[in-house]
């Protein structure tokens, strides 16, 4: 199934091979990926990544071992997580069997996006299958991971577009159609979706991210071509199918979620009902400490506004704990105060008060 303007599969195979276990498919790839940025008009690495992941269904004879299934989406097979730029060029791409959890995908493409972008990589966008483990590692890296939630006002509308982070969601309709190209790696999991990544398909074939243009296309030229209208049509299908499992997902995650909250509900109306019984009558308990570590962390930038600090720089001016996990902790809180509005980040790492 190779276009017809190469060799035969044999002689394609040998060198993908050597390529890929030289490393030389990876490096062509992220070269096409600045060239194609730059004529953009855009910076070769990007500053935003969107992340996520994709069970799909593995060929006839692949190895067990390699494969699992997805008690979410209720699919037997391979799990793809992929790292793309707001063009949806692929940054970084891992394949692990379907049972894998998404917070696996995701530290992986992380770092795959932190050691491929440079120091430009400021921020991630997932959705709401990925936890708080994600967060976390993206502290880490100095990198702030957004997670994206749908509007409430969108609730009854149907399918609404999450603006940038629905790039992701289309690259993945568009490999889906690759996959049938790439049938003959599926039995090993290092090349799984790898032939996808390199483009084997015809470029002057339909376009992928133009569905509708080219539908329209067809009936405008006279006799309809069956076979690219069937190509035009599997792509749509591909793409609502991979919609249809983001909200299944989504319903999932938000019913475990409220059986959660609710039985929380109920152990704090037992408490405090325990605890009012133990009080004397007449008496209160003492109010709660009103110095927390993010008012000491607000004074500190009031004192400082023409300053900007570091994680670590904070911590030896309030004479705080300088281990690792009490300033990943601040860390967290600083990017916290950035999104709320309070602070800015003049640099990577640095935090100023917003003037």
């Amino acid at each position: 199934m190779l276009p017809h303007d190469l060799p035969a599969w044999s002689a394609v195979f040998y060198y993908f091979r050597l390529w890929r276990e030289d490393g030389l498919d990876q490096r062509i790839q992220e070269l096409l990926r600045c060239q194609v940025r730059e004529r953009a008009r855009r910076l070769e690495d990007p500053s935003l990544v969107i992340i996520d992941t994709q069970s799909v269904r593995a060929a006839a004879g692949v190895p067990r071992t390699t494969t699992g299934l997805d008690a979410n989406k209720k699919v037997s097979g391979r799990k793809r997580g992929l790292a793309v730029d707001v063009l949806g060029l692929i940054i970084g791409v891992v394949v692990m069997a379907a049972s894998a959890h998404d917070n696996a995908a995701g530290t992986a493409l992380l770092d795959q996006a932190a050691e491929r972008c440079g120091m430009r990589l400021e921020k991630v966008l997932v959705d709401q299958g990925f936890k708080e483990a994600v967060i976390v590692h993206g502290a880490l890296l100095d990198i702030d991971v957004e997670v994206v939630r749908r509007n409430p006002a969108d609730q009854g509308k149907g399918f609404v577009p999450q603006p940038k982070r629905w790039v992701v969601e289309q690259t993945n309709g568009t490999l889906m159609l690759h996959r049938r190209l790439a049938r003959e790696y599926d039995h090993r999991p290092d090349t799984s979706g790898l032939a996808r990544l390199l483009g084997l398909h015809r470029e002057h074939g339909p376009a992928p991210h133009h569905t509708h243009a080219g539908l329209a296309r067809h009936h405008r030229a006279g006799p309809v071509n069956i076979t690219e209208l069937l190509v035009d049509l599997h792509i749509q299908e591909n793409a609502a199918t991979a919609r249809a499992d983001q909200l299944r997902h989504q319903i999932a995650h938000f019913t475990s979620a409220l059986a959660e909250t609710e039985v929380r509900l109920a152990d704090l109306a037992t408490t405090r009902k325990i605890i009012a019984e133990l009080v004397p009558t007449g008496t209160e308990p003492d109010p709660p400490e009103t110095s927390t570590a993010y008012q000491a962390i607000v004074d500190a930038f009031n004192q400082h506004p023409d300053q900007a600090f570091r994680a670590r720089e904070l911590h030896e001016l309030l004479d705080m704990p300088t281990d690792e996990a009490s300033v990943n902790i601040t860390r967290s809180r600083l990017g916290r105060l950035t999104r709320q509005g309070f602070l800015t980040q003049p640099g990577r790492g640095r935090y100023q008060k917003r003037t």
